[in-house]
């Protein structure tokens, strides 16, 4: 649909807020444990936070939860019953950055692939996602270089930017359109004094960046025709811990293990986060492990992530830019420092 572009005062987003409150749940950045930012259900709009530095962890738990049911299991005689496990509740996402929105867009375009996953698309589908531009980048994302903020130009229900005493409200979709169908009075159309603040703050953000980041193109040639030496990956995994660190807070990471939990005399299969850079992930019931050394585990994460073929088939590259696995690692094997190796044919201990 054409791009709707209104304001909202920011004294009036407590009430819109309110109103979203009573259509459905509404999950949110807002002050955890430790007074740590994270995405959490909120029930109050006094907990959402407007100026925040993205959270460690993203929202994509609330499509593709670490543990999520997908299957109950019941013996009935001789036979088994199996009855597939459905999340039909209708939630916000309100306040997530322009690389959330783009890991959810990711995860989305994956799983609709044959054959389609009703389960994730079922959830997805009852999500609407209201993003908050970056007028300010993160220090540690480069979502520039993979054209994953810190604006977006499409892909986005609702995209707000702050102007200072209002927020533009950019509707992108139908379901956009509904979260502000309820309040209308709270909104009125943007002048185009206020959309040109908007594309200036957009270059202004983009100028934060500099004139040099992280060169995926460049990478992407290298290691989609083999050109990355043996060693080189034996150098670069050398610095991994194998700790997952970087798997699990990736928004487009989709990796999983499966699992049976006993409940009430029958089991409820699940699926699991798990991760590429364990040992055990790939290792088969025979005993055979087809990725028994560290270097083709790396190999075979940053193939999935930057390589031309899977940017053929996916729309885009693995990453987008959030700088989530840089704050995580502890070993400097973060995507940037693997990426700038593989461009640059060496590792810089």
């Amino acid at each position: 649909m054409q791009p709707v572009i209104l304001t909202i005062q920011k004294r009036d987003a407590t009430k819109w807020l309110e109103k979203l409150l009573e259509a459905g749940e509404v999950i949110a950045p807002v002050r955890g444990a430790g007074k740590d930012v994270v995405f959490s259900t909120t029930t109050s709009p006094d907990a959402v936070l407007w100026d925040f530095e993205n959270p460690l962890h993203p929202p994509k738990q609330f499509v593709f939860p670490q543990t999520d049911p997908i299957v109950k299991i019941k013996r009935n005689g001789q036979r088994l019953d199996v009855e597939p496990i459905y999340d039909d509740t209708k939630r916000i996402l309100f306040n997530a950055r322009s690389c959330d929105v783009k890991g959810i867009a990711f995860l989305t375009r994956m799983h609709g692939m044959e054959p389609a996953d009703e389960s994730y698309l079922r959830r997805v589908n009852r999500l609407t996602i209201v993003s908050l531009a970056c007028t300010t980048p993160c220090p540690l994302g480069f979502c520039v270089c993979t054209d994953s903020g810190p604006f977006l130009s499409e892909g986005y229900d609702i995209q707000l930017t702050d102007l200072g005493e209002r927020y533009l409200v950019e509707i992108g979709s139908d379901k956009g359109k509904a979260v502000v169908s309820d309040v209308p009075s709270l909104f009125r159309p943007a002048t185009e004094a206020e959309v040109a603040q908007r594309k200036r703050l957009e270059l202004e953000a983009k100028n934060h960046f500099g004139e040099e980041s992280c060169h995926f193109a460049s990478a992407m040639r290298r290691i989609s025709t083999n050109r990355v030496p043996d060693a080189l990956w034996e150098k670069m995994s050398d610095w991994c811990l194998e700790c997952g660190g970087c798997n699990l807070v990736c928004p487009t990471c989709y990796c999983f293990s499966v699992k049976d939990l006993g409940r009430d005399g029958g089991w409820i299969r699940c699926r699991m986060w798990d991760s590429c850079q364990y040992a055990a992930f790939t290792l088969e019931a025979s005993g055979h492990n087809p990725r028994p050394q560290r270097k083709e585990r790396m190999k075979r994460r940053f193939f999935h992530k930057v390589s031309a073929q899977y940017y053929q088939r996916d729309g885009m590259v693995g990453c987008v830019g959030c700088g989530r696995c840089v704050k995580v690692c502890s070993a400097a094997s973060s995507m940037p420092a693997v990426v700038g190796a593989i461009r640059k044919g060496k590792w810089h201990e």
